[in-house]
């Protein structure tokens, strides 16, 4: 292709995100005349996405895709899925605690927390887990947030994407690293990990921590200012293994236990100012226990075998104080979950032929979901569901590169979902009680394709269009309080999908930009509303849908700064939507913004020394589960600045919405709850 053509490909995106494009270098003749140093010197890392399945490099991932390696993780305070979600083009979060974040991707998720379905998948260490668990990150190696169906390879549960979190593997030399944190209320965190070497072929990890914090709300009427605090223990012990073949094998037993206060709703008044006039604290105890295992091996021929299995299970009591409705609400319910998965792939040895991939997956579900509301004296409703579910799925690719620049591939997963319920009511009023039990059953067995075209005329760039087909599966009602509002099992949500993609990368690797353009038509979204009496209810919309765009940038102008920057916009709204007398076509999902965006800097200003700076923007948007409460647009500035003293030990500050702008993750009638203000922390590291 001629410099020309390539310019004007490129020119739409870097207008859009002031890229430097027009610093690009000289052709590869006058390139190579300056030699090989200086463009070693700021030439960026190489990143790998995995959660494709494909473990290609980012640059040619047919994908929309945000990476956050483990170093940026501690570097930026990254203490979850929040954040992880404000350095994501078109990503958002709500939540109605402090550590058990749900995320919306596109428009899609909006009420995953409420609903027996979810849009968003998230594994660790390729197994998946509820999205609630990763409310606390610790001892990460990468983090991958995909954007737009991944149904194919993941099947029911990533009609708006994934997160996928890659933990430390061992290393084969002993060392380890410990870090001691304070910060605004009163958070006390303290971590360490440590590699052992067991031979020169095998090693574990250990890592854990605590982390106690009062928390950033103060309760007026108990004259308390721990009532929003939380106190948690994690840890992790993970085993590598290098078999004589070449062989990896992993084990991992992780675990998360924390225990805190619920005194988050309250009015807008109140939560401005980030106080409470709640008279109880409420509980909030989340905990969670997962097992992995894997085992990688690069056969003859281009071959590889990989095998991932794994278990979990989560606890979750969540009680809110008594005077916010006036009765005692909340659940004690419990996820237990069990995956295994294996498949073959291929790779041709030169730069055309075919590429393949088979697999086969297999998992359980138990979901207890009980719910109590009670006010003494006047009324109570006792719900419990217990949800079993089975899946299993066989899925391929073959991919065909009858060109060095051009590869087309076709995808497939047929996938049978089931799921039983056993529901039980009680409600009682004054002398008058009634029980009511019921027992259901779905099931799905779809057929999930997808079609992909890359094209690549240099290694400095990447394009590709995608048609896929996105599946959320059928479920019930689990916290209905009637028969009736029981027995409505929802349909499936089915989305056929579109994206178009284009990857540019600087001769000298120093920079890189990338555009995405999406749309996905939705059939029978999959919405959760308040039905009468309170309770929970998903319903089919007939039709919606989504479009918009993705922009991202890198750049390191010189050897001692980073520059990024990210730019989403999205439009998902309901077409042909009517609940309770109300029409609802065209207007915006809840918790969507209809625009994002962010610039971060690193700077490495002089030995040993690195400072920090990021803005990032969210759109106004109306928060769920209403269509009246809106949350104004938002920007939130961080930084922090470091230095390392030695080869051991590493010193730190940073600050975190240093505007202490105020925000809403959460509404409930006339009641919201309020995002984290203003967040001051200091941190020693050693590393040994």
């Amino acid at each position: 292709m001629s410099m020309p053509t390539r310019t004007a490909l490129a020119v739409g995106l870097s207008l859009a995100l002031a890229a430097p494009l027009s610093l690009r270098a000289a052709p590869p003749a006058a390139n190579a005349a300056n030699g090989e140093a200086a463009a070693d010197a700021v030439r960026l890392a190489p990143v790998v996405v995995t959660a494709t399945k494909q473990g290609a490099a980012e640059q040619v991932t047919p994908a929309s895709v945000t990476v956050i390696d483990g170093l940026a993780v501690e570097r930026d305070g990254l203490d979850g899925l929040f954040d992880v979600a404000l350095r994501s083009p078109n990503v958002y979060f709500t939540s109605f605690t402090q550590n058990t974040p749900s995320l919306t991707i596109r428009g899609l998720g909006f009420s995953d927390d409420e609903s027996d379905s979810v849009s968003t998948s998230v594994l660790i260490d390729g197994v998946p887990m509820t999205v609630m668990t990763l409310g606390q990150l610790f001892d990460v190696e990468q983090i991958e947030v995909l954007r737009g169906p991944q149904s194919t390879l993941y099947g029911q549960n990533s009609m708006g994407g994934l997160v996928a979190v890659r933990t430390r593997d061992p290393g084969f030399a002993f060392g380890g690293n410990a870090q001691l944190e304070y910060a605004t209320g009163n958070r006390r965190r303290e971590t360490a990990a440590m590699d052992i070497p067991l031979s020169d072929r095998t090693a574990i990890r250990i890592a854990g921590g605590a982390e106690n914090a009062d928390g950033y709300v103060k309760n007026d009427v108990l004259d308390r200012d721990d009532t929003g605090g939380w106190r948690s223990r994690f840890g992790r012990v993970k085993f590598l293994h290098v078999d004589d073949a070449g062989g990896e094998w992993r084990l991992g037993v992780h675990g998360v236990k924390t225990r805190g206060g619920n005194d988050f709703f309250t009015t807008r008044q109140l939560a401005d100012k980030h106080h409470s006039g709640n008279s109880e604290a409420g509980q909030n105890d989340l905990s969670y226990t997962l097992v992995t295992g894997s085992y990688d091996r690069e056969l003859a021929n281009g071959n590889r075998l990989a095998v991932n299995l794994g278990g979990s299970r989560m606890d979750w009591d969540y009680w809110m104080p008594e005077s916010v409705l006036g009765a005692s609400s909340g659940f004690n319910s419990s996820v237990e979950q069990y995956s295994a998965e294996a498949r073959l792939s291929h790779l041709p040895s030169g730069g055309t032929g075919l590429d393949w991939m088979a697999g086969l997956y297999g998992s359980k579900i138990r979901r207890d979901s009980p719910y109590t509301f009670a006010m003494p004296n006047v009324f109570s409703s006792v719900t419990s569901a217990r949800i079993k579910g089975a899946t299993a799925a066989i899925f391929g690719e073959l991919g065909w590169r009858f060109d060095p620049r051009w590869r087309i591939a076709g995808a497939l997963r047929v996938e049978r979902d089931e799921r039983r319920m056993d529901w039980r009511s009680t409600q009682s009023a004054g002398p008058y009680s009634a029980v009511e039990t019921l027992r259901g059953k779905t099931h799905d067995t779809v057929l999930l394709p997808r079609l992909t075209l890359e094209y690549r005329p240099d290694v400095q760039q990447f394009a590709w269009a995608t048609l896929a087909r996105g599946y959320k599966a059928s479920g019930f009602n689990q916290y209905a309080t009637d028969s009736a509002s029981a027995a409505q099992a929802y349909q499936p949500e089915y989305g056929n999908y579109a994206e178009l993609g284009y990857r540019l990368q600087g001769l000298d690797e120093s920079w890189n930009v990338s555009a995405v353009g999406f749309y996905t038509k939705l059939r029978d979204q999959q919405v959760v509303t308040i039905g009468s009496g309170g309770q929970s209810l998903t319903s089919n919309a007939g039709r919606s849908h989504n479009v918009g765009m993705e922009l991202t940038g890198t750049w390191r102008p010189v050897r001692s700064v980073d520059l990024s920057a990210f730019v989403g916009l999205v439009k998902a709204v309901y077409d042909d939507y009517h609940k309770g007398g109300v029409d609802y076509a065209g207007q915006q999902f809840p918790n969507t913004p209809r625009q994002s965006y962010g610039v971060t800097a690193a700077w490495r200003f002089a030995p040993g020394w690195e400072a920090g700076l990021a803005v990032r923007h969210q759109g106004s948007s109306y928060l769920y589960p209403t269509a009246t409460a809106k949350n104004d647009a938002y920007t939130l500035l961080d930084a922090q600045l470091t230095y390392r003293v030695d080869r051991h030990w590493t010193v730190g500050v940073y600050g975190k919405n240093l505007t202490d702008r105020v925000y809403y993750t959460r509404a409930l009638n006339d009641l919201v709850v309020a995002g984290t203000g203003r967040v001051v922390g200091v941190r020693v590291g050693l590393d040994f």
